[in-house]
């Protein structure tokens, strides 16, 4: 689903929004995108259009924090790492690392891997379109071994 969101970063990031979800499928299909792909690509977007932001934007730019034992249960070793990385890096701002935590914490029982980590740090930064969330973007979608540019 990685290879889709990277086409839809290309394609669509810098317009005033995407199209709607059946154009989008066709226009994914048209591409070459498998269903499944594409179907998952289509929820990802339809969650990202459901995050509400105001409530943590109030949080301002919070110093670092630690983590609840829940919090930290819920990231694999490789996830963790990652999140580690964001942090040290200072890529996520307070509401946006709040965010990102809670989304993890609302995600699917079991353990966040690091590719659905990412999908969740992608939904934080996709609409900010600053500078910092642009390479963030970059860096997930295309600092892969293997993903080709469309």
């Amino acid at each position: 689903m990685l290879e889709v969101l990277a086409y839809l970063f290309e394609q669509f990031y810098h317009a005033e929004g995407e199209p709607d979800a059946s154009l989008l499928a066709t226009r994914l299909a048209s591409a070459g995108f498998d269903q499944d792909d594409i179907a998952q690509a289509v929820g990802w977007l339809a969650e990202l259009n459901r995050i509400d932001t105001t409530r943590y934007a109030a949080l301002g730019d919070m110093a670092g924090r630690h983590f609840h034992p829940d919090e930290l249960a819920r990231f694999d070793e490789e996830a963790l790492d990652y999140w580690l990385y964001l942090q040290s890096a200072h890529v996520l701002g307070g509401p946006e690392r709040e965010m990102a935590l809670d989304l993890v914490m609302h995600a699917a029982p079991g353990e966040i891997s690091q590719e659905r980590l990412q999908l969740i740090v992608l939904m934080v930064v996709w609409r900010k379109r600053d500078e910092l969330s642009n390479l963030l973007i970059e860096e997930i979608l295309f600092g892969r071994e293997g993903l080709t540019q469309h």
